[in-house]
């Protein structure tokens, strides 16, 4: 977007006249509460999704299974050549027993 340099913005500034300027004042001023209620109320969805996203865990890979660590949720680990993700926090339990708290991501090539 090209703005007025400061000299342009004055010459055009010095065309119009008081009662001209403050008809354009009077609508800025009635218009920025619409103008500012209408972006208020686009963005609030946005910002709860953002809010939303954010709150979810990250995927980070973590090496060689541990059992003494604990993990959690989004964790990654690799366990016999395979890899593994937990969506809970776990600490103990190796990858492929103890029900579904560990869910196989990538198996081992033969």
């Amino acid at each position: 977007m090209n703005l007025p340099t400061p000299e342009e913005r004055r010459a055009i500034e010095a065309k119009v006249s008081p009662q001209r300027r403050a008809e354009i004042e009077g609508l800025v001023k009635s218009l920025a509460p619409v103008i500012g209620d209408f972006v208020l109320a686009a963005i609030t969805p946005l910002k709860e999704r953002i809010k939303a996203l954010e709150s979810r865990p990250t995927l980070r890979y973590l090496g060689v299974w541990d059992s003494s660590r604990t993990y959690q949720p989004g964790s990654f680990v690799t366990h016999a050549g395979s890899v593994w993700n937990t969506d809970v926090e776990v600490v103990g339990v190796r990858p492929g027993e103890g029900g579904n708290i560990w869910k196989l991501a990538v198996k081992r090539g033969k």
